[in-house]
């Protein structure tokens, strides 16, 4: 399956389970070990953790890391070629990944149901 159409499963999973804020992030002309960023939000940790643990499940291939699954705040799954990073709204906003890297979002508030990566 290509890196396009892992990201598409990644963030239509993430959509389902009614995660906000999609952001597709291009990162293959940086120094980060990965060519993208997929950023998604959950309403509170529990939310946090039931998005990763669907991804977990339904993703057709394992993450190569993943951290923070019991904690909710910050998860972040491993892919290789794309990471996933699932916050809740406090750790999405002292972290600001958005802001850190807006010079490479290519997608913001996506909807893989209506846009190919």
């Amino acid at each position: 399956m290509a890196i396009e159409d892992l990201i598409e499963k990644a963030a239509a999973i993430l959509e389902e389970k009614k995660a906000a804020k999609l952001v597709l992030m291009d990162l293959s002309d940086t120094t980060i070990p990965t060519s993208y960023f997929l950023i998604a939000s959950g309403e509170n940790p529990l939310h946090v953790q039931a998005l990763a643990e669907e991804l977990l499940e339904r993703m057709p291939l394992a993450p190569e890391h993943e951290e923070g699954l019991p904690e909710g705040r910050w998860i972040l799954l491993d892919y290789g070629d794309f990471v996933v990073h699932i916050f809740d709204r406090e750790a999405r906003t002292f972290y600001d990944l958005d802001g850190l890297w807006s010079d490479k979002i290519v997608k913001r508030d996506w909807s893989p149901h209506s846009q190919a990566v």
